[in-house]
């Protein structure tokens, strides 16, 4: 009889464990806190970082994407405080790769507004872009942020950034 009680106390122990276990791994992530973890990527767990990179114009026509041409961008995220998932940047668009021949800028607001990364431009006739973050629409790896911001769902931007130094953010 000590045998089979042995027995039953060792099985419910290891349900228990196993209930416990499972019921962890189902559990979702608070959103706040997978939207913070995003933010701190995008921000390389700071108050500000700067992206530098190309993004391709691409618009639909007759159901295919098409390239309508490449930039050249250096763009900064700021928030005031690393627990912040909002905050305001700069994007500089200049026309070569090596980001000498400056175009034009403009400020933004950007926020978490559930799944999406929102940016909402200050330049006149710049329309505002989004992406989700949950999904491969945003990639953040390595010191590389790449993905896909949409206007709309005829038009989009591929973009291909790496970590950048550019400090000259009193261009005119």
């Amino acid at each position: 009889m000590k045998k089979y009680f042995l027995y039953l106390t060792l099985f419910f122990a290891a349900s228990l464990i196993v209930m416990s276990c499972s019921k962890d791994d189902d559990e979702e992530e608070d959103p706040q806190v997978t939207k913070l973890r995003f933010v701190n990527l995008l921000t390389q767990n700071s108050t500000s970082c700067a992206w530098e990179g190309s993004e391709i114009d691409l618009r639909k026509e007759l159901g295919s994407w098409s390239d309508k041409g490449t930039k050249y961008v250096v763009v900064r995220f700021d928030r005031e405080k690393t627990t912040d998932v909002e905050g305001s940047g700069w994007l500089y668009v200049f026309e070569d790769a090596y980001y000498e021949h400056f175009k034009e800028k403009s400020e933004f607001r950007w926020s978490m507004t559930n799944d999406l990364l929102q940016i909402s431009y200050r330049h006149q006739g710049w329309e505002p872009l989004h992406a989700e973050y949950k999904t491969s629409e945003l990639v953040i790896r390595d010191n590389k942020f790449d993905g896909w911001w949409f206007v709309d769902s005829g038009w989009k931007y591929e973009f291909h950034y790496k970590k950048s130094s550019f400090n000259n953010w009193e261009i005119q």
